[in-house]
This record gives structure tokens, C-alpha cells and sequence, in this order.
């Protein structure tokens, strides 16, 4: 039996572990014990000679594997097992493979989807698919304690469907010429390693780019929120099943390891997509939208029993990656 100076040790370690790491780890746990084989998935990626680069899908795996603490690896392990195990108790199907699938379809190229499919499909984003004798099955993977990210749309789509055409493309033209007038010039890549090394070499420059970076986010937060206000509450409803569960050409699960940070234990969250939003919409009235404080729009709602107004979506505002390689919005529940 662990020691609770032991256990105390170990949930600190699994903390440490970036929540990208943990979340792209439990991925492929999820998939190795939803296989029939208890091996990680099939896949449709090249064996990568570059080591930062992701390559198959047991690269990915001993890659993160190799910088996180033994306990954490086995902690995530432990959740992806339980998931699993739940998650077959009601699947009526015996599942004959699974693939890892977190490539996306686009119009122009065939991703994961189609690839395991045959079928393109713009709305899928299934992390993994499941092959069954009657079809196919797809599955979100999520993992940890807060609410789950269901959508990353890029500026493009977030202009289309908040009905704000242009403003948020011309406004990231404007930052990225400001970029070049603080001295960040070249490609996408070299901006964004000149900005790292800045983190060391010119420490101001560096804080002054992701500030810059952080004050367009917000302003992306008023102009998303001041395009949905003019919404109606049939058009809002919409607007969140389309980012949080957009009609896909199979069948979709989410399979959600609610992570307990003090005791390290996880208790798996299961659910179709649509059944769960029409539920979630349908304590709501009157729905309408609003800025949050910084870089959050939120759409909210009366709740029909209480009739407090509460948030029942949010929209937050990112980087891909520091101020330099893209923005993009992460709609939540």
C-alpha cells in the first residue's frame, strides 16, 4: 500500500505534466484499450526521422512517455483503462480495430476521416475511430478536471458564423505588420523562433509581442460578442450545436476522463454529442451574448427554473502558439 507522502508525490508529479502532453497521452491509452488487440491504433502517418516532429502513433507515445514522471504515465494509464472498460459495458458492437484519426479532413486534402472512412467529412474530429462489423464509430477523447474544449474554429470560421465578416481577418493583418515593425520579419517560423529566443535575448520585445498579442484577442472577444448579440435566440442555439456538436457522417462518443486534481482519481464522462447539447440548451431561455473580462465572448441564458442568467457557452480567444503562428477560438460549454 502507497503512503500518503507517497501518493502526495505522485499527484504532484502528474500536475507538472503539461495538459497537452496528458490529454494527447490518454488519447492513445484510450485507443490501445478500446483495440481488440490492446495495442495502440492503426494510423495514417509516416515514421518520422525528425524527433520533433510527431510521426507514428508509438513514436508520439514513447516520445511523451520518455518526459513525464512514471506515476503520471501511470496515472493517465490507469483513466484510459477505466474509460475504456466503461465506455464497452453499453457499445453494442464487438469493435474489430481503432485508428487514430486527429488529422482533420479539409477541402483540399483527404485527413484521417475520409482516410479510415472513404468519406470526407469537414465536421468531423473524432480523435479516434472505431471499426465495427456494422460501420464505423467515432471518439473524442478528453481528459482532465475542467470543462472540455469541443471546437478550435479559425478566424475565417469564427467571422462566418458570428456574422462579422473581414473585421477579425483585417485586424490580425494589422497586428502582423506591427509585428514586422517591432523587428519580427521573415516567415511564420523564423517570427516565431526569433520570438522565443527574445524570451532570453531582449525580454521586453518578447513581453511586448505577446502583449500586443493579448490586446487583439480582446478585441476579437468584443467583435465576437457584438456579431452574436445581434442574433436571435434560435440562431444562438444553432450556433452552439454547431461548435459543440456539428452533424458528422458516423456516429460520434465522447468519452471524458473527469480528472480530480486532489486525489488523482478520474470518474469517465460518457455521451453523444447532440443528445447532450439539446439537453444543455433546453434549461435555457432567452438567449442572448456579451463580452467577458479579457479575451472570452460568452453566450448566455435565463435558466427556466432558476431565472438567474447564466453562461452557457464561452468562446475564448488564443494563439496557436505565441503571437506569431495564427489565432484561433476554443468553444466550451
Amino acid at each position: 500500500m502507497k503512503s500518503f507522502s507517497q501518493f502526495i508525490v505522485e499527484v504532484a508529479e502528474t500536475k507538472n505534466v503539461s495538459n497537452d502532453d496528458k490529454g494527447k497521452m490518454f488519447e492513445l491509452l484510450l485507443a490501445k484499450h478500446l483495440h481488440p488487440k490492446n495495442t495502440l491504433p492503426e494510423h495514417h502517418r509516416s515514421q518520422s526521422k525528425n524527433p520533433l516532429h510527431s510521426g507514428t502513433a508509438e513514436q508520439v507515445h514513447d516520445k511523451l512517455k520518455e518526459r513525464m514522471p512514471a506515476a503520471a504515465y501511470d496515472e493517465i494509464h490507469r483513466h484510459a483503462q477505466q474509460s475504456a472498460e466503461e465506455f464497452k459495458k453499453s457499445f453494442p458492437h464487438k469493435i474489430t480495430n481503432v485508428h487514430w484519426t486527429s488529422n482533420a479532413d479539409t477541402l483540399k486534402k483527404a485527413g484521417d476521416h475520409e482516410k479510415t472512412t472513404g468519406v470526407k467529412d469537414l465536421n468531423a474530429n473524432a480523435d479516434l475511430i472505431m471499426t465495427h462489423k456494422g460501420g464505423f464509430h467515432g471518439i473524442s477523447a478528453k481528459y482532465g478536471a475542467g470543462k472540455p474544449n469541443l471546437k478550435n474554429p479559425g478566424l475565417k470560421d469564427l467571422e462566418h458564423h458570428s456574422g462579422i465578416h473581414g473585421t477579425m481577418l483585417q485586424l490580425f493583418d494589422t497586428h502582423k505588420s506591427n509585428m514586422e515593425k517591432m523587428g519580427y520579419t521573415g516567415s511564420l517560423k523564423a517570427r516565431h523562433e526569433n520570438w522565443k529566443a527574445d524570451k532570453t535575448n531582449n525580454p521586453e520585445k518578447h513581453g511586448s509581442a505577446e502583449a500586443a498579442a493579448n490586446d487583439m484577442r480582446k478585441q476579437f472577444a468584443q467583435m465576437h460578442a457584438d456579431g452574436l448579440a445581434k442574433k436571435t435566440d434560435a440562431e444562438l442555439r444553432d450556433f452552439v450545436r454547431h461548435h459543440a456538436a456539428p452533424k458528422t457522417h458516423i456516429p460520434h462518443t465522447v468519452i471524458h476522463a473527469k480528472v480530480n486534481n486532489k486525489t488523482g482519481n478520474a470518474t469517465p464522462v460518457i455521451y453523444d454529442p447532440p443528445e447532450h447539447v439539446e439537453e444543455h440548451l433546453s434549461k435555457f431561455k432567452n438567449l442572448s451574448a456579451k463580452v467577458g473580462d479579457g479575451t472570452v465572448s460568452y453566450i448566455t441564458g435565463i435558466h427556466k427554473d432558476t431565472g438567474v442568467e447564466k453562461n452557457i457557452g464561452s468562446m475564448t480567444f488564443k494563439g496557436v502558439s505565441g503571437p506569431h503562428k495564427g489565432e484561433a477560438g476554443m468553444f466550451k460549454l
